[in-house]
C-alpha cells in the first residue's frame, strides 16, 4: 500500500500538506481549529478499503499560513484546489465539529463534488451555550497568542492513550494564531439552516450520546435533507474521532458500503 507525503500548492503563498492511504472511495477528513490531520490518526484503519485523504488546512499543522483569511468559505475553496491538484474528482467528505462546516460549505458550493457529507459533532449553526463557550474559551487563548495553551487542551481532551496526547499537541501547536482566530470566528458565525434543502448526497450525523448539548443539531437536517442518517455513539464524547474510534470508524464503513460497492460496479462496466 503507497504512502504519499507531499504538499499541494493552493496558491502562490499557501501550499497545504496531505497524504493519501489505500485506494477505493476517496474519503477527505477535516479537522476542527487548533488542531492537524492526525486528530484522524485512527480513521487510517479505513484505509483497507478507501482511499483516505488526510491533510492540515491553511495556518494550520504542517501548511503554511497563506495569505488570505482562513474562512470557512476560503477553507473550503482551498480544498477544492487540493482535489483538483491530486486528481480527485468526487469525494466523500467527512468533518469533525468545526471541521464539519467547512464540509458542508464544499458540498453545498460544490455537490458535482460530493459523493457523501459525514458530520461528526456536526451542526449547521452554532448556539447552544456550553460548545459556544468552549469554543469562544480556545478563540480568546489564540488572540492573546497562547497557542501552545490551546493546543495543549485540544490534545487532552482528544486523547485516546498517553501517546496520542503529545502527537496531537506537536501538530496542533504549530497551528497559526491569526489563522486559528479567523477559523473559530467564521464558524461561530456561519449558518447553513436555510441551505440544507440543497443537500442531494447521502448525509451522515454521528454524535456521542454523552454530548447531549449536540444533540439537537439534527433536526434541521432531518427535516430539510430526509436522506439525512444520525447514529449515536454509546458513551461516545463530542471527541468521536479519536475516542471511539472502532466504534466510528465501524459507522462510517457500514454508511459507505453501498456507495463503495456502487463506485465498483461503474468502474467494473467501464
Amino acid at each position: 500500500m503507497k504512502l504519499f507525503m507531499p504538499y499541494a500548492k493552493i496558491d502562490d503563498s499557501l501550499s497545504l500538506y496531505y497524504h493519501i492511504k489505500g485506494e477505493g472511495l476517496p474519503v477527505v477528513f477535516i479537522h476542527p481549529f487548533v488542531m492537524g490531520h492526525n486528530v484522524f490518526k485512527y480513521q487510517e484503519a479505513l484505509s483497507h478499503r478507501y482511499k483516505t485523504i488526510f491533510f492540515d488546512l491553511a495556518g494550520h499543522g504542517r501548511s503554511s499560513k497563506g495569505n488570505k483569511s482562513a474562512s470557512i468559505a476560503a477553507l473550503a475553496d482551498d480544498l477544492k484546489i487540493l482535489l483538483d491538484e491530486i486528481g480527485i474528482e468526487k469525494a466523500v467528505l467527512c468533518g469533525y465539529s468545526h471541521g464539519g462546516l467547512v464540509a458542508q460549505e464544499f458540498a453545498l458550493k460544490y455537490p458535482e463534488r460530493s459523493e457523501a457529507l459525514i458530520l461528526s459533532g456536526g451542526f449547521s449553526k452554532i448556539e447552544t451555550f456550553i460548545p459556544k463557550l468552549i469554543i469562544k474559551l480556545v478563540q480568546i487563548m489564540v488572540k492573546f497568542g497562547q497557542v501552545s495553551l490551546a493546543a495543549k487542551w485540544q490534545a487532552k481532551f482528544h486523547k485516546w492513550d498517553p501517546e496520542d496526547e503529545n502527537e496531537i499537541f506537536e501538530l496542533a501547536r504549530q497551528s497559526d494564531a491569526q489563522r486559528s482566530y479567523e477559523y473559530i470566528k467564521s464558524g461561530l458565525h456561519y449558518d447553513s439552516t436555510s441551505q440544507l434543502s440543497k443537500l442531494d448526497m447521502p448525509v451522515l450525523l454521528i454524535y456521542g450520546s454523552l454530548e447531549k448539548p449536540m444533540h439537537r443539531y439534527r433536526i434541521p437536517f432531518q427535516k430539510k435533507a430526509p436522506q439525512t442518517q444520525v447514529v449515536y455513539i454509546k458513551n461516545g464524547t463530542h471527541q468521536l474521532p479519536p475516542r471511539s474510534h472502532q466504534e466510528f470508524n465501524a459507522i462510517v464503513d457500514t454508511f459507505l458500503q453501498p456507495l463503495n460497492d456502487n463506485k465498483e460496479k461503474q468502474a467494473g462496466l467501464g
